[in-house]
């Protein structure tokens, strides 16, 4: 097993921004309350553009993923943030990280169990998934 690494841009429809920003900050609270395998998760906003969103996270493996993308939850919140995007802007990246800065990448197949510390928002949303 290999750690993975997702990065997504998205844009928030006119005047959608500010609930899109809402529903993104509610997706890491499962993973603060004891969802395993995750290492990193970010959400960022453009600085040039207030609707534009960078979603970043990184996960121990893929079965750690698929943990969290499944379920009911994570299908709701889905449903509710993709009329709220503009499907135009979306782009995914799917990853292996090779050198980072800020936490260690060695024991890649290990689940480190719960979150230590609070962790920014992001999807999981993957092109092979939308």
């Amino acid at each position: 097993m290999t750690t993975v690494t997702y990065f997504v841009r998205m844009r928030a429809r006119e005047g959608q921004a500010d609930r899109v920003l809402e529903l993104l900050l509610t997706n890491p609270r499962r993973i603060e309350e004891g969802e395993r395998g995750n290492i990193v998760f970010a959400v960022h906003r453009s600085t040039e553009d207030p609707s534009e969103f960078w979603l970043y996270e990184t996960w121990t493996h893929e079965a750690a993923v698929e943990a969290h993308e499944g379920g009911e939850a994570f299908r709701r919140y889905k449903d509710a943030l993709r009329p709220l995007i503009d499907p135009d802007s979306l782009v995914f990246g799917n990853t292996v990280p090779v050198k980072v800065l800020g936490y260690e990448l060695s024991g890649r197949g290990a689940d480190p169990g719960p979150t230590r510390r609070p962790r920014a928002p992001g999807t999981g949303w993957r092109s092979r998934r939308s």
